[in-house]
């Protein structure tokens, strides 16, 4: 008898790691799921953009970087400030992307609509270019100091000569827009206007530059 109950400890043992994984995997459907929305995405696009095309065309390939941004401005967080220094991010909006990633095509179709160049390129591009415009965001912000709000874009611009290294000419320029409503949608749609605005000179002063 005692022999025929030996593994009756075992079967037991196992019944109840058993029973315990049964529990757990119950409990685990019954947890409460995470209601909270996804954030809301916004993409800056420039809009239509109409350059002056320019008197002729330069010959010359055109490298666009990638822009680069200042501390504070180099994430996907949408920025708004009720008084510097401090700056805040909207919780429940973002940018699709860095809006310093998002200016690179903005900038490269830009430059293609003028007809100066034989070729715009970006990176990676294998071809040589022999000149290169590099752009800094500086400030991209919705500004509640104001009724309405508004947003400042500022943003520096550099010209450089691929073949000397030597710099042509670099200028800041700054934009600021009213925002059409006062959450991040205002933000993006004020943000889209001055990346229009700020385009336009940068092209114009790009064409000068190497005219």
């Amino acid at each position: 008898m005692i022999d025929g109950m030996k593994g009756w400890p075992i079967l037991k043992s196992g019944w109840r790691n058993w029973a315990l994984w049964t529990m757990l995997a119950l409990a685990g459907c019954t947890l409460p799921q995470d209601q909270t929305p996804p954030p809301q995405a916004y993409l800056l696009e420039g809009g239509v953009f109409a350059p002056t095309p320019a008197r002729r065309p330069s010959g010359k390939t055109l490298l666009v970087t990638v822009p680069k941004a200042a501390p504070g401005f180099d994430s996907n967080r949408i920025a708004y400030t009720k008084g510097p220094p401090k700056l805040d991010y909207y919780n429940g909006s973002i940018w699709s992307d860095t809006p310093a990633k998002m200016l690179l095509p903005i900038l490269v179709r830009a430059f293609e609509s003028t007809g100066a160049f034989k070729a715009v390129i970006a990176p990676p591009a294998p071809a040589l270019a022999n000149l290169r415009v590099d752009v800094d965001v500086i400030r991209l912000q919705q500004e509640f100091m104001t009724q309405p709000s508004r947003v400042r874009l500022t943003a520096r611009i550099k010209v450089v000569e691929m073949k000397s290294g030597h710099v042509l000419s670099t200028q800041v320029f700054e934009a600021v827009e009213p925002a059409p409503s006062e959450d991040a949608g205002g933000a993006a749609r004020a943000a889209n206007a001055a990346v229009q605005k700020i385009l336009g000179q940068m092209v114009s002063f790009t064409l000068r530059t190497i005219s």
